[in-house]
């Protein structure tokens, strides 16, 4: 039997900030590029919709930036969304989306893969936003746990955001789901070259998280970044933090099922589309050494529980 090659397509590129009807329009013109190309999957980074707010990392707070960012974050049912959910049935291709998701102006750090034919298979928010986003983000509850869409003539698609590639049980959750395609979505990335920055933050590190998540996880790992540019910087005022204070970032890369990189880099301050066509049997070579949910575990010995209800403020006892 013939191996099975998916296609696939990484956004390497910088948000309009501030502005959610110019963030769906780039977005559905990356889409239709991206199905243009023959690709059948097209990744965004974490809060390309409408960007990430890099100002929370350089001061304590800023509320008529927040009230902008809250004003122009996505809500999952909304004529924007409906947008994006048209562009990848017009394109068909599946989109796994990367925004700010308002919900009656609370907002979270979500995901929602989109088939084909226009229907939000998954949705999910980031379980615990990091260190400073959690001034502004909320947190995931149980049903952010099923982060797995079964695709047809893709795969099982999966996707974190950002340092949730730190969490060893989230990481194992997702998994346990049978994951073989991984959507590692992050911010633009810093090389690291400032006094008091962690290593774990820069670029090397955060790229290191997302290759051994392709050798634990054996599948493949589309780690995505955005662009930070000058006029980012300009408008969000983040010149004197000890992060986003340069332009660029860009770091996509494409890692196997036994954590070799697969792509070659795009320049970091770089906008385009990253193509790599995906051979799904390395997936099944992977496993025939290491399935850390399969036979390489002992669940007899430890295993893992999740609780998958959503926690609604508003419950019947």
């Amino acid at each position: 039997m013939a191996s099975r090659k998916v296609r696939v397509a990484l956004t390497q590129a910088a948000s309009m900030d501030f502005d959610l009807q110019a963030s769906v329009d780039k977005a559905c013109q990356i889409i239709a590029e991206a199905g243009q190309a023959g690709a059948q999957l097209i990744v965004f980074p974490e809060s390309f919709i409408p960007g990430y707010p890099f100002w929370i990392w350089s001061r304590g707070i800023d509320v008529e930036m927040t009230k902008r960012y809250i004003k122009n974050s996505l809500k999952r049912d909304s004529p924007e969304m409906k947008r994006i959910c048209a562009a990848a049935a017009e394109n068909n291709i599946e989109v796994h989306l990367g925004y700010s998701e308002n919900d009656d102006d609370s907002l979270y750090i979500a995901q929602s893969h989109i088939g084909s034919d226009g229907l939000i298979r998954m949705s999910r928010r980031k379980i615990k936003p990091t260190h400073v986003e959690r001034t502004i983000f909320g947190e995931g509850s149980g049903s952010s746990l099923l982060n797995v869409a079964d695709v047809p003539g893709v795969g099982k698609v999966g996707g974190l955001n950002c340092w949730e590639h730190t969490q060893p049980l989230l990481k194992y959750h997702t998994y346990a789901q049978g994951e073989q395609i991984h959507v590692s979505a992050w911010p633009p990335m810093m090389p690291g070259n400032n006094e008091g920055t962690l290593w774990n933050t820069t670029t090397e590190g955060q790229q290191s998280m997302s290759r051994i998540y392709a050798v634990e996880g054996s599948c493949f790992v589309l780690h995505c970044t955005g662009v930070l540019t000058q006029d980012t910087i300009d408008k969000m005022q983040t010149h004197s933090g000890q992060l986003y204070n340069k332009p660029g970032g860009g770091y996509c890369a494409i890692y196997g099922p036994d954590g070799r990189k697969l792509s070659n880099d795009l320049s970091e301050d770089e906008e385009g589309i990253l193509y790599a066509d995906l051979d799904m049997d390395r997936v099944i070579e992977a496993k025939m050494f290491l399935d850390t949910c399969g036979h390489y575990s002992r669940p007899d010995l430890l295993w893992l529980g999740s609780d998958y209800e959503e926690k609604g403020i508003l419950r019947s006892v």
